[in-house]
């Protein structure tokens, strides 16, 4: 049974004028009445009668075209619904982080949204902070999230985590009960200090540790990762945020101590999209309930 046996079906039974339902569905008498015929045929019911040129619904006929109309109008909602359902599939999402949020829990919370809507197809890329804005201002990406909002009009910004700064030094063989009590200027003798990562956020750190500890040995490393790695390994000191560092700290992989040299900033962490932009909702609200919820 075709879809086009019951749409003229139902305009001819509506009407009972095969002239008049050719008009309202633009094609020829000849085909409205080809259609009756092969419909009848695969029903093995006559569904109209003809007598003088006329035509009327039989009993039959006007029993079928409740079932017809119905049939119809599920197959139209099943479109509907296979058209929404493939526009949701298709939904394409960038989102670009700053290169030190690869180690917090950000990925954890895009990972865990892919699995609760697996209709979405989201893409990370890692950019600095700074490129964030032109990102999305180019339509690279769709979400931001990085140490910096952005200044455009064209651009929402929303404040979703701060995070203390730590004074972050390798493991010593001591527990809490019996360990030594740290001296942050040995701390600086004995180690390099790790910096570079940190210089969008705190850009007078190297001024401030150089003034106070003049015998700093600097090494320059950009990536976060590679400084936690290094001190975990014992090759180093520095200073990171809490947010990075958390699962390190609960399981004991380094050393976090108190610093009271100078005033240690807080980390701010801001979520960016472009105004008006419906297919980010669902995974802006997830990220914004993560820290907030």
């Amino acid at each position: 049974m075709e879809t086009k046996w019951l749409k003229s079906f139902v305009v001819a039974g509506k009407t009972e004028n095969f002239r008049e339902a050719a008009q309202i569905l633009f094609i020829s008498q000849p085909s409205i009445t080809v259609h009756i015929q092969q419909l009848e045929e695969y029903l093995q019911t006559q569904l109209f009668n003809r007598e003088n040129g006329k035509v009327a619904l039989t009993e039959e006929g006007k029993f079928f075209l409740a079932d017809a109309e119905e049939i119809l109008a599920k197959m139209e909602q099943g479109k509907q619904n296979l058209k929404l359902f493939s526009e949701k599939k298709n939904v394409k999402i960038n989102i670009v982080i700053s290169p030190m949020l690869v180690e917090s829990t950000i990925p954890q919370i895009i990972y865990q949204f892919m699995i609760e809507n697996p209709t979405y197809e989201v893409t990370l890329m890692v950019e600095e902070s700074e490129r964030i804005e032109g990102l999305l201002q180019s339509g690279q990406a769709h979400i931001g999230i990085g140490l910096n909002p952005g200044a455009s009009d064209f651009i929402q910004n929303e404040f979703i985590h701060s995070s203390p700064m730590q004074f972050v030094i390798p493991l010593d063989q001591y527990d809490d009960e019996t360990g030594i009590n740290f001296d942050v200027e040995e701390l600086f003798i004995t180690y390099p200090f790790f910096t570079n990562h940190i210089s969008s956020i705190f850009p007078s750190i190297n001024v401030l540790v150089k003034n106070r500890f003049s015998f700093v040995k600097p090494i320059s490393i950009p990536q976060s990762y590679i400084v936690k790695r290094f001190i975990k390994d014992g090759l180093g000191i520095s200073f990171l945020p809490k947010l990075i560092i958390h699962r390190e700290m609960m399981e004991g992989r380094f050393n976090v101590m108190p610093f009271n040299e100078f005033e240690l900033p807080a980390v701010k962490i801001y979520m960016q999209y472009k105004l008006n932009d419906g297919n980010t909702s669902l995974l802006k609200e997830k990220i914004l309930n993560s820290y907030w919820g």
